[in-house]
């Protein structure tokens, strides 16, 4: 199933604010309990060149795939299987040197360690989870986004 025939927009070019963002292809996981939501998200960002390295529905699977795989970024949702929540998964991600961002229809206040970035609130369109996916890389790493997408919320003041 592609974003095309779910209904997802999807944009490219100068409308990620692409001036700024180095189009590296990132590694990511996704940190998601909903199977069909977690296929949405890594179509939506494997139409922008990233890749997946793989999805976990509770913590114990997120920790593995962290400790198997070094990501670049990983996006969590809130609400996990098992009873298992986000806010500890990225705590945990955090704490060993993974950027996250939250990517829920509930999104936190804030984030509770410097590497959790910020929310990107569902529901998302696939080209503002391109963009604000690349601007919270760019954070992650110190750099500031010459166009902060208004898609992710951050938890800290951009400069």
């Amino acid at each position: 199933m592609t974003a095309a025939n779910t209904g997802i927009a999807t944009h490219t070019g100068s409308e990620r604010g692409d001036e700024g963002y180095d189009e590296t292809p990132l590694n990511l996981i996704i940190i998601e309990d909903e199977a069909l939501v977690a296929m949405l998200v890594e179509d939506a960002l494997t139409l922008h060149g990233h890749r997946v390295m793989g999805i976990a529905d509770t913590v114990s699977a997120a920790i593995a795939l962290v400790d198997e795989e070094r990501p670049d970024l990983a996006l969590c949702d809130v609400k996990l299987a098992d009873g298992d929540s986000g806010l500890t998964a990225v705590q945990l991600l955090a704490d060993r040197g993974i950027p996250c961002v939250f990517l829920s229809g509930n999104c936190p206040e804030h984030g509770g360690h410097p590497l959790v970035i910020g929310c990107i609130a569902k529901p998302f369109r696939a080209g503002s989870l391109g963009a604000a996916v690349r601007a919270a890389h760019l954070t992650a790493l110190g750099r500031r986004p010459s166009d902060p997408p208004p898609a992710l919320k951050f938890y800290h003041e951009v400069r």
